[in-house]
Order: C-alpha cells, then sequence, then structure tokens
C-alpha cells in the first residue's frame, strides 16, 4: 500500500503543559530522595507502591517522544535532516548544562582548585557531551544525602537518543503505512513479550544502556509511535474525549485497586496521546512561556542537590524552591538558547512549511500529522 502526501493544518495542544507536568513530577519525587528519605510521594501512596511521580514523568516523557519524533521521521526528506533535527534538539542545552554544572561544582566541593581540576572524575564527567554516562564528581555535596551526584535525571537521555537511531530504517519504508504499523506493531509485541517473560540486564559498552532499561522505556516509545500511526483514534474530538475519559478512569482503577503493571503500557500512552492532542484552553497559558521542559528536566537535578548542600530543607521546602527555579533556568534555556538554535532547520534544503519550528506539519504517509514545537 503506498500512501500520498496530505498536509494537515497544525492546532493548538495540550503537549507543552504535559511536558512541563511530567518535568515537574521528576522534580517533587527527586526532592524525597535528595533530602534523604524515601520516595513515598503522593502517586507511590495512592498506588500502594506500584508507581511514583517520577516514573510517571519518565514514561508519559518517552510516549510524546514516540509519538513525535516517528512523525518527524517521517516527514524528514531525509536522514541527514532527521539526524540533524534530534542533534540540535538533544544536545546543545545538554553541553551547556554539563559545561556550567562542572564550572559550578567546584563551589560546592570540599576540594582546592589545584585537586579539583586534578581529580579523573571531573573529566569523566565530560563524557556526557558524548552520552557515556558519568554522573558524580569526587568530592561535590560531600555533606548531601547523595554525595559527588551532580546530575542523576541525564540517565535517560542516552536511551532515548538510542531509540531516536533505532527508528531509522522506518525512513525506507516511510510511504507504506501498512508497512510502518506492522514494524511498529510486531516491535511492540516483542518488547511486550520480553517484558513479560524476563530478561537479564546487560550494560552495552557503548553508552551503558541496561537491556532491562531498553525494553521497558521502549515499550512507552514504540506505543506512542505506533499511535501516531492510527491518527483517526485520535482526530475525532468526540473520539479523544472519550478516550481520556476511558483510560484515565482506568489507570486510576488500576493504581488504586492494582494492576497497573499489566495494563500500563496499554492504558497509559492513550491517555497521554489523547490528553496531549486535546486542546484545553485552560491550560494553553504554557505556550506563551514556549517548551521549557527539557531545560526544567537537564537542570532540576543539580538545582536541587544545590539547595541541599546551602539549606539543609525538609522534603516540601526542597519542593517548593526548586520547581519555579528550575521552571525559570528552563525558560532561559528555551528562549536563550533551545529556541534560537532550533531556528537552524530553517536552512535545512526543504520546503519553510516543513522547517519552520516544526509547526507545520506535511507527512509522508497518508495521516493527518499536527506537530509541536518539540520534535
Amino acid at each position: 500500500m503506498t500512501a500520498k502526501e496530505s498536509k494537515a493544518p497544525s492546532h493548538v495542544n495540550n503537549f507543552d503543559f504535559l511536558r512541563l507536568l511530567f518535568a515537574t513530577l521528576v522534580l517533587i519525587t527527586h526532592s524525597y530522595f535528595l533530602t534523604g528519605i524515601p520516595e513515598h510521594d503522593p502517586l507511590w501512596q495512592f498506588s500502594h507502591g506500584q508507581l511514583r511521580l517520577s516514573k510517571l514523568g519518565l514514561w508519559g516523557f518517552f510516549v510524546i517522544s514516540g509519538y513525535l519524533i516517528l512523525k518527524s521521521l517521517l516527514r524528514s526528506s531525509s536522514l541527514k535532516e532527521y539526524y540533524f533535527k534530534r542533534i540540535i534538539r538533544v544536545f546543545p542545552a545538554l553541553w551547556v548544562m554539563v559545561g556550567l554544572t562542572m564550572i559550578g561544582a567546584y563551589f560546592f566541593s570540599d576540594k582546592n582548585l589545584g585537586a579539583y581540576l586534578a581529580d579523573r572524575s571531573l573529566y569523566l564527567y565530560l563524557l556526557n557531551l558524548v552520552l557515556r554516562l558519568h554522573i558524580n564528581i569526587a568530592g561535590v555535596f560531600p555533606a548531601n544525602p547523595v554525595p559527588t551526584e551532580i546530575n542523576g535525571s541525564i540517565w535517560t537521555v542516552p536511551y532515548e537518543f538510542f531509540f531516536y537511531l533505532l527508528l531509522t530504517p522506518l525512513f525506507f519504508i516511510r510511504y507504506r503505512l501498512a508497512w510502518l504499523r506492522g514494524s511498529m506493531l510486531v516491535a511492540f509485541v516483542g518488547l511486550l513479550v520480553l517484558q513479560l517473560t524476563g530478561h537479564v540486564d546487560y550494560p552495552t559498552r557503548e553508552l551503558g544502556l541496561l537491556t532491562e532499561e531498553l525494553i521497558f522505556l521502549g515499550l512507552y516509545f514504540v506505543a506512542g509511535g505506533l499511535l501516531a500511526l492510527f491518527p483517526s483514534l485520535i482526530r475525532q474530538a468526540r473520539l479523544r474525549t472519550w478516550a481520556v475519559w476511558i483510560t484515565g478512569l482506568g489507570l486510576l482503577a488500576v493504581l488504586y485497586f492494582g494492576g497497573y503493571e499489566q495494563a500500563q503500557f496499554f492504558l497509559l500512552p492513550v491517555f497521554v496521546i489523547a490528553f496531549g492532542e486535546s486542546n484545553y484552553p485552560a491550560l494553553s497559558w504554557i505556550r506563551r512561556y514556549g517548551d521549557i521542559s527539557y531545560g526544567v528536566y537537564i537542570w532540576g537535578w543539580p538545582v536541587q542537590q544545590a539547595l541541599v548542600h546551602l539549606l539543609h530543607p525538609s522534603q516540601p521546602v526542597l519542593a517548593l524552591l526548586s520547581i519555579p527555579i528550575a521552571w525559570a533556568i528552563g525558560a532561559v534555556s528555551w528562549h536563550l538558547l533551545e529556541k534560537k538554535v532550533l531556528r537552524l532547520k530553517l536552512a535545512l534544503p526543504t520546503p519553510r512549511a516543513e522547517a519552520e519550528a516544526e509547526e507545520s506539519a506535511i507527512p509522508q504517509v497518508q495521516i493527518a500529522f499536527s506537530s509541536p514545537r518539540q520534535a
């Protein structure tokens, strides 16, 4: 089956709100861990230990990522364009964060400048620039409940970028909607079988990626991508509304009464995408501030560690202080760096409607794609 190109107008949606919400949920749970108390956040208590707010935020991020990144791949005119878009979205903000935290960590260290500069862990930390994770610098935050850890949040970034690369073969069948659907469905079922039957953890030498996390995160990423290939399920407002209510109530039920582990890969992706593709005016205010969620996510941990070092706050105080600070840094990161770098897409040899901040939607399969800026 060969699909023809079609155009669909972009529309206002809730994805900016969801991404900021998910990043904030991660901060809330980390405020427990970084103050040295069990991560028994409100969702953990409501779900009787089945799920934490940070996990909900992470899984939601990967669902949205799979959904938007697959659409980005399908409307790219070449793999070079696709890779370029992925690189400029992930790396510039990451590089700035790594550089500034490497410098700033000295002021929270128990070492003098010479010892700090001579420590091998400082230069291993630089490997985060190429997604080789080393989140510790010796001697930093020595009195914190979690000493030496500069940024524990960024462990997910290599997984995300790895999934971007794994989508590459789909580019060559981008005009075959049935093949695309079949490929993603096989991937989803295969990962689900591996998740349910068990597997062996094994870190790769290149990126330190664990098989367990590849399978688990991959399920959410693939589920999001799969939903992108069945837009009729969420394109109609009435169907979206029903999907939000049914899956939302279903999630509440399995979280409270049990069964989330078995239902999570079916309920959560549909809820996130149906809610994200909806347009609730009460949530649209967030679009005025841009997509600040990535900056909030990658800066949240070092902000919280610094606050713990300086103020020794309780968990509620740490959460209340760190959230607005991380939001402010995320806004600065977006407006002064990320948004400006994303304009480089305008230089790509593609029609302006495709390149302009990905607000337009020109898919290469016969499905109507709307495109938030994040992709």
